[in-house]
């Protein structure tokens, strides 16, 4: 077996977890240096020695040892004129850059103004939608039904993708951002 992988998924993950090497030393069981060699490619652990890191890390040995599959299923998305899914001329320019399939569970925009104006969207037509918005920079106002919502720069939104809706930048800097609209099956708010 190849275990190449395993040093950079534990280093990953304790850096992901904020943790050093002695803390997953202490507790793993297994020594620091030994740690430090198996991240740095320079050991092969062993089996106990796994199942140590594993139980420490709370991931099943199985899920472990098991290399990772799809690295290679990298893709980078980017807006083009081909993904521009708003009206022409419009203030409001939107990117679809994924679209819900098998392998997505949402559709995944990028959107920005050109000048200021407003945009509206049409309620998603399926119920257990949910959108979410997030504003790069300027100042986004949701008109949410009959409720109007600023949505600043750095901050995002959460919201019935099936509930009428429409944006807004009328002053300020010209908003830009992401949102994408998940299908869920049950919308806890």
């Amino acid at each position: 077996m190849n275990f190449d992988y395993i040093g950079s998924f534990i280093r990953s993950f304790r850096l992901a977890n904020n943790e050093s090497l002695q803390c997953l030393a202490d507790r793993s069981g297994v020594s620091r240096s030994m740690i430090a060699q198996i991240e740095s490619g320079q050991k092969s652990p062993t089996i106990v020695i796994l199942a140590k890191l594993a139980n420490a890390m709370s991931i099943s040995l199985e899920d472990f040892v098991k290399a990772p599959t799809g690295l290679n299923d990298i893709k980078i998305l980017m807006p083009s004129q081909d993904n521009i899914v708003s009206k022409k001329g419009s203030v409001f320019v939107c990117h679809q850059l994924t679209t819900r399939s098998n392998s997505s569970p949402a559709d995944f925009y990028q959107f920005y103004f050109t000048s200021h104006g407003k945009t509206s969207f049409s309620a998603n037509p399926v119920s257990d939608t949910v959108k979410y918005i997030w504003v790069e920079q300027g100042e986004l106002t949701l008109f949410l039904s009959s409720k109007k919502i600023e949505v600043k720069a750095g901050q995002a939104i959460k919201f019935k993708a099936s509930t009428p809706h429409r944006f807004e930048n009328r002053q300020g800097p010209l908003a830009k951002g992401t949102f994408f609209v998940s299908y869920e099956n049950n919308i806890q708010q």
